[in-house]
């Protein structure tokens, strides 16, 4: 990926989209398969995960990732606003429907999965060391990102369990759009739930290298969901994730820096 500093991408017109650089981060990955959807084109901004960001501070008022500034609106930072936005600059195609009952069914699945105590949340929580760890293990980046997401304060204990309701009611979803004769989480197209499962999925079963480069200790985090989530790791949940990258999304996921190659 062909990354932009801030402090010259605020200077650019159009799309500018913050991403973690060298990180399979699945908010990241999620906003921009959604502007490439809508073939809605963008400069890639670097963001420096569990750093203070000072320039992308400056000029967004975040420091976190993902944040798409386009022109001289507001950033948006949040996975719904994202879409939004990417809803009114690219109408079609639809990645949430007009239709309220649908749409309804879009943005719930969707917080299911990328909103605060949902799978990414905590998936995210059960990465980090438990709150009564020594304050020095991942030194002060972890910390801050402990503080960040609510490490601090969410129980460890109660991350698994709620990972597990949400893989079961995806599966539940999934295997009734089946019998339905649809093989996407709502309706019989494309929507922004199957675009964010396809992303968040790889906390549950990361892809192979040749198509996700994560390697090493981030591989194996993402990898050891142990054995409470393993059992809700359900095959239908994986093969949604292929499908959807096989009929929609590009790959090899693309977060590596290439200024670092």
């Amino acid at each position: 990926m062909d990354y932009v500093e801030a402090a010259d991408a605020r200077k650019l017109d159009g799309m500018r989209l913050a991403l973690t650089i060298n990180v399979c981060g699945p908010w990241s990955e999620s906003a921009k398969y959604i502007l490439q959807v809508k073939d809605i084109p963008f400069v890639p901004v670097a963001q420096y995960g569990g750093g203070e960001n000072p320039d992308l501070v400056d000029w967004t008022g975040h420091g976190n990732a993902p944040v798409a500034v386009w022109e001289n609106e507001p950033p948006r930072t949040g996975w719904a606003e994202i879409l939004d936005q990417a809803e009114r600059l690219a109408p079609t195609p639809s990645l949430a429907p007009k239709d309220p009952a649908l749409r309804a069914q879009v943005f719930g699945i969707s917080n299911e999965i990328c909103g605060e105590w949902g799978f990414g949340w905590c998936r995210r929580i059960m990465l980090f060391p438990p709150v009564e760890a020594p304050e020095d293990i991942g030194g002060d980046s972890m910390k801050m990102l402990r503080a960040r997401y609510g490490r601090t304060t969410n129980p460890y204990d109660d991350a698994p369990g709620r990972v597990v309701q949400i893989l079961d009611y995806l599966r539940d979803i999934l295997e009734a759009q089946k019998a339905a004769g649809s093989p996407y989480m709502v309706g019989d197209s494309l929507t922004a739930a199957d675009i964010y499962w396809a992303a968040f999925s790889q906390m549950l079963v990361p892809m192979p290298e040749d198509k996700n480069p994560i390697t090493g200790p981030m591989r194996d985090a993402y990898g050891n969901i142990g054995p409470v989530v393993q059992a809700s790791a359900h095959p239908i949940l994986i093969e949604h994730r292929d499908m959807i990258f096989d009929r929609h999304l590009s790959l090899p996921l693309d977060f590596m820096d290439s200024r670092e190659a």
